[in-house]
């Protein structure tokens, strides 16, 4: 998020037989972001088979371009009894997407990111096997919904609406892909805004059929979809957020 801090972690690990010294650990960051070591990032001697862990407070700037790639990395260096030592590690991380600026289904956004028991999670289909695209159209007893989310509990889907969505409303519950093949499946959704729990939906199963989802998000910056197992069987848990949409006011 920019402006805000998170925390970046390495480790470097001497797995020779003889001690180093001078052992370092250095993170480098894009041109304008806060860095703040929060541990000791050096160790002297670092013994055989030990290792250094050092961490980092990363402040991106506000201004920072939402939807963009940036470069982390981190060098390790040491000195071994033969000579310097350099390892290298690199990440690229990502600015959330921008917040909506209108009225959206969710299917239609860039999510932060998406967690999902079997396969992708699905834009506008039930979730399916194995590739994106490979489910049916997300129907609730022979109802087809035509936008919305496949998913397969475990499951997390986070958005990014920085403040700017009044309300979250869809239809959430075991689709007809699920329990067309076996009527066993159990998950409960919830909705959580920065954490805070917003919606429950109880046990969920296909004869049961859906729940409506009407929640305020007013001020929620990251709004996060979850669906979890609910009678300790992940098998036919494929479950749908149809019509999931926010409006902005």
């Amino acid at each position: 998020m920019p402006g805000r801090a998170f925390t970046v972690t390495a480790t470097l690990g001497n797995g020779s037989a003889k001690p180093w010294t001078r052992a370092l650990l250095t993170l480098h960051a894009p041109a304008g972001w806060q860095v703040r070591a929060t541990t000791g990032t050096g160790r002297d001697p670092l013994p055989a088979g030990a290792t250094l862990t050092a961490s980092w407070r990363v402040t991106p700037p506000a201004t920072a371009a939402a939807g963009t790639q940036w470069p982390l990395s981190v060098d390790g260096t040491a000195q071994s009894p033969t000579g310097p030592l350099r390892y290298s590690a690199a990440e690229r991380i990502s600015t959330v997407p921008p917040a909506p600026v209108a009225d959206a289904y969710l299917s239609d956004l860039p999510w932060v990111s998406a967690a999902n028991g079997w396969g992708p999670v699905e834009r506008d289909r039930s979730n399916g096997r194995k590739p994106a695209g490979d489910g049916t159209p997300i129907s609730f007893g022979g109802v087809t919904c035509a936008k919305g989310l496949g998913v397969h509990a475990p499951s997390e889907i986070i958005y990014h609406l920085g403040g700017t969505a009044d309300r979250f409303t869809a239809l959430v519950g075991i689709d007809d892909f699920s329990t067309n093949q076996a009527a066993t499946g159990a998950v409960k959704a919830s909705v959580r805004g920065d954490g805070k729990l917003l919606f429950g939906s109880g046990r969920l199963t296909g004869a049961g059929g859906p729940v409506p989802v009407d929640v305020d998000v007013r001020g929620v910056g990251l709004l996060y979809l979850v669906v979890e197992d609910a009678n300790a069987n992940t098998a036919l848990d494929h479950t749908s957020w149809a019509l999931a949409r926010v409006t902005v006011r």
